[in-house]
């Protein structure tokens, strides 16, 4: 019988842990088609990670999502939501080609380049000295990589947001090191509570704000872009000592997400996770699709310009236009009040929830 919604004990560990595991959501009729589509399409030189854009948005993708159960859990446990028009197609070569490492961070935050000295840095809120050099000169628009420093023109939150990303995975990611997403397991209950700490605090919501500085510098006076609040990252190293070690795999504040073909995970947006290099000699395909609760109100749900899928900042376009709102609708407001409390945007959690709550 195909799922519908989660069982109880799923429902308890989403609560616990942040994330959700739902095997054999996809049947391999559909994730056979996605995976070929794009291995078609896969760029001879392995060290590249993209495929054609037009792929994100093609029926054979779209559908891991659409028309399979997964569609059906979120209406019913979160609630209604917008039709998903496109999706992040991540593609991770073998044998660590790209070199890379874990990098846990909160959905929604600017990525580019960085100066490479702590002595060019700022460090009250982590901000390049010379920001017009790295943010652009409207930094309150676009950054230099086009991504969104800010998402409100007085840049009162620096975070986009939406409610669940849900990954589909193409091919077998059972062995741990195979470039597994990773998460910091349980630590969404304390990305929420640094969230309402910034609230509280005056803001602004997100990097830049309080108890998080946009860029790091380490002991060595190199510079890092920093994904997670203070509060997260201490949270985190303390909890992996708690933990019994995963064998063959060397990053313990990390739990790995094992998935075969056609299992899909659902992370909650405060969840951190991260991508993981891939030591294993097959390419790790995911399909991830970013889901965002309706918002009644909101005269833009559902229009493509948002990019519903695949969007990490839907209160403005996907390419960064400020949208247009009515009076009666304040999209930032909206979404630091849900950041603040994420359990509101999920209707089938709230008796789980109440009963966690009481005391």
């Amino acid at each position: 019988m195909t799922q519908t919604s989660f069982t109880e004990k799923q429902q308890q560990q989403l609560f616990r842990d942040g994330f959700v595991v739902i095997k054999n959501a996809v049947p391999g009729e559909i994730t056979r088609k996605a995976r070929e589509l794009i291995s078609a399409q896969l760029p001879r030189d392995e060290r590249r990670l993209l495929v054609p854009p037009e792929l994100a948005t093609h029926a054979d993708v779209i559908s891991l999502f659409n028309d399979t159960c997964l569609a059906r859990i979120m209406r019913n446990e979160m609630g209604p939501f917008p039709d998903v028009i496109s999706s992040q197609i991540a593609v991770t070569p073998p044998f660590n080609i790209l070199g890379g490492k874990p990098a846990p961070h909160v959905d929604g935050s600017w990525s580019g380049a960085i100066p490479d000295s702590a002595d060019e840095i700022d460090t009250a809120r982590g901000r390049p000295k010379d920001a017009t050099r790295y943010f652009g000169e409207n930094d309150d628009l676009r950054g230099t990589n086009d991504g969104q420093l800010w998402q409100d023109p007085d840049r009162t939150i620096s975070l986009g947001s939406y409610t669940a990303l849900v990954g589909v995975a193409l091919n077998d990611q059972r062995q741990p090191g195979n470039g597994q997403l990773a998460v910091l397991k349980g630590m969404h209950e304390e990305v929420e509570a640094a969230f309402r700490m910034q609230r509280d605090s005056g803001g602004p919501i997100g990097p830049e704000g309080p108890g998080w500085p946009r860029i790091k510098v380490t002991k060595s006076g190199g510079t890092f872009l920093n994904g997670l609040p203070e509060t997260v990252r201490t949270r985190a190293r303390r909890a992996a000592n708690d933990r019994a070690p995963v064998d063959g795999w060397p990053w313990p504040e990390l739990t790995p997400i094992l998935l075969d073909q056609g299992d899909a995970v659902i992370v909650l947006h405060s969840c951190p996770h991260t991508a993981t290099p891939n030591h294993g000699p097959h390419p790790r395909m995911n399909i991830y699709f970013r889901i965002r609760r309706l918002r009644e109100g909101n005269p833009h749900e559902g229009t493509r310009r948002v990019g519903h899928g695949v969007s990490d900042h839907p209160d403005r376009g996907y390419f960064g236009q400020f949208l247009e709102y009515p009076p009666s609708y304040n999209p930032w407001d909206t979404s630091v009040a849900k950041l603040c409390d994420h359990w509101s945007e999920w209707d089938g959690m709230q008796e789980i929830v109440a009963a966690a709550r009481l005391p």
